[in-house]
């Protein structure tokens, strides 16, 4: 399912910026080192790190800001003095050169300077930025391990350092569940599918059967049927075969009895409000999986029997009336 190795953004619905994940963690942990360790100054450490890397010293410096590893101290004396340094026309030239609106008396344009931080402003390194580097090896270690092939550093990175705290084995599960709620939220049935098969590979790697088998029936149940999908119906293509060998192997490791009690379960935890297969007919076709029946017949005749049957008025179709038979 994997193949074209597609990750996922909480953040972007459409396409990631270009470069996304270029780099940013080890820039930051780089201007972090310079101040911490070597006792460089904020400016110097940015002017370095820019150098070294290509970037401009205004968006490095903005980065740093706008993720508050660095924090602003306002200094009201230092202001003052250095506003006497500036004839008029010298600070109208300083704000256009940050893109901002330089027209007015004097008065205004030293406000909007103020306001903006340009001068008079004492960059320190926030707590955020300790932690940051403290914790480099053990964030790079769980995103390696478990998440790289399928999320972005950038988003990541935010995560953890929201719930670095927490213990180590959490971080991943919750971080995938993050993007399966997000996919929840948006309706999205690619995403919900995908994002449940990043988590079958992390509980089958780790071989904790028991929870593997809820996503793997979630991921069947809403392959099954397809809610979001009712637009476009035709084109779903039922669930992947590789859902039935899981499930194979998941009967040798657990039982028959085990997936279909739990099947149940999952079912009705998503409390569905349009129904495309019936849940009966759910229970006959992992029946028909368990007991190694051709998965293309399967598919073949969901295909005929539902998704390509247009008598079927998918959308008028409720819980209620398919739970009546």
């Amino acid at each position: 399912m994997f193949d074209d190795r597609e990750k996922f953004s909480l953040i972007y619905d459409g396409n990631v910026p270009k470069d996304y994940d270029r780099s940013q963690l080890q820039y930051t942990f780089d201007f972090i080192y310079l101040v911490l360790k070597r006792d460089a100054s904020i400016d110097g450490a940015i002017r370095g790190v820019a150098n070294e890397y290509g970037l401009s010293e205004d968006y490095l410096k903005d980065y740093l800001v706008e993720n508050k590893y660095i924090l602003n101290r306002t200094n009201k004396n230092l202001i003052n003095e250095q506003l006497k340094q500036y004839n008029t026309k010298a600070l109208k030239k300083l704000l256009k050169k940050h893109g901002l609106k330089a027209s007015g008396k004097r008065k205004r344009i030293e406000e909007r300077i103020i306001e903006s931080n340009l001068i008079g402003s004492e960059y320190y390194l926030s707590s955020k930025s300790r932690v940051f580097y403290k914790n480099k090896k053990r964030r790079i270690r769980i995103f390696n391990d478990c998440l790289s092939d399928y999320y972005y550093f950038n988003e990541f990175n935010d995560y953890y350092m929201d719930n670095y705290r927490k213990k180590e084995a959490k971080i991943p599960i919750e971080y995938i569940k993050k993007h399966i709620e997000k996919a929840i939220e948006d309706k999205n049935h690619k995403n919900y599918t995908y994002n449940t098969q990043v988590m079958i590979e992390h509980y089958h790697d780790k071989e904790n059967y028991r929870k593997m088998l809820e996503y793997v029936l979630k991921n069947y149940c809403m392959n099954l049927n397809p809610i979001w999908r009712i637009d476009d119906l035709k084109n779903h293509g039922g669930f992947h075969i590789s859902i039935c060998n899981y499930l194979i192997l998941l009967q040798e490791k657990l039982s028959k009895n085990i997936i279909i009690s739990n099947y149940y379960l999952v079912w009705d935890s998503f409390n569905f409000d349009r129904i495309i297969v019936p849940k009966y007919e759910g229970y006959r076709i992992l029946k028909d999986i368990l007991h190694l029946k051709d998965y293309y017949k399967i598919i073949k005749d969901l295909n005929s029997r539902f998704y390509d049957n247009d008598d079927l008025k998918i959308k008028k179709i409720t819980q209620k009336t398919l739970f009546d038979f």
